[in-house]
């Protein structure tokens, strides 16, 4: 029933995209949708592939959220192909307990809403890893860019310019240092490729999160570009928790 029914909002939102009529807030709020439901259809279809292939998936060490990054030797899982498991992690994770020995991902937890999947998520990289695995997440870093902000450090920004939005079409519309604050806590708002940042994090709050559900050895890590995006590196936060 709820496929017939997506079938027919997939067709009212197309039209309603088209029609001239259709205000700029209201294409938005389309669009949003737009993409929730075409993760929503990846995520179903791939529930029956995975109940086949359950018993065959190597997951001593999985990558999420990892897009077109792919990593050798990782079960890639991603809402979006090429990953190796097209699911949506917001569901959880659909591994048995203790499976795994380290979990890494980058430039992912800003995208999922704060607390309900976010909590979740953290959660479900603790009951998937054996004793002793590690959860290795990236993330903007919220207090460096408040920090520069506070400071009016226009070398710095003018670098997070270069870096980061140097071939967005937004560069007309950075003439404040908040402009780039905001950036940073909504980037690819209303982009029609990428998914909205909806959350930031510090290792205060990253660390809070981790040992609120289980983790007890929490840290700073290392940037290791065998493993994360070299892409990454500048002005990311990146931390290890141990099971």
């Amino acid at each position: 029933m709820i496929n017939q029914k997506i079938q027919e909002i997939k067709k009212m939102l197309s039209a309603i995209l088209s029609d001239e009529e259709a205000t700029h807030g209201l294409s938005r709020a389309c669009r949003r949708l737009q993409k929730e439901i075409t993760i929503f259809e990846n995520h179903t279809k791939s529930k029956v592939v995975i109940r086949g292939n359950n018993n065959e998936m190597n997951t001593e060490k999985i990558q999420i959220g990892g897009g077109s990054h792919t990593l050798d030797g990782y079960l890639n899982i991603d809402v979006f192909e090429p990953a190796d498991m097209v699911w949506d992690v917001r569901e959880g994770l659909p591994l048995p307990d203790e499976c795994s020995n380290q979990i890494f991902s980058e430039h992912f937890l800003e995208h999922i809403d704060y607390p309900v999947s976010a909590k979740r998520f953290v959660t479900e990289c603790y009951r998937v890893l054996k004793p002793s695995g590690e959860l290795i997440v990236g993330v903007p870093d919220g207090k460096l860019i408040l920090d520069k902000y506070q400071e009016k450090d226009k070398e710095f920004f003018d670098e997070m310019i270069e870096k980061w939005y140097a071939k967005r079409n937004c560069l007309n519309d950075f003439n404040t240092y908040i402009d780039l604050v905001n950036y940073h806590f909504r980037d690819q708002d209303d982009d029609e490729k990428y998914t909205t940042h909806l959350w930031t994090y510090d290792f205060e709050k990253i660390t809070s999160m981790m040992r609120g559900a289980g983790f007890s050895n929490v840290k700073k890590w290392d940037f290791d570009d065998k493993i994360a995006n070299p892409k990454r590196e500048w002005g990311s936060l990146y931390v290890i928790a141990k099971k």
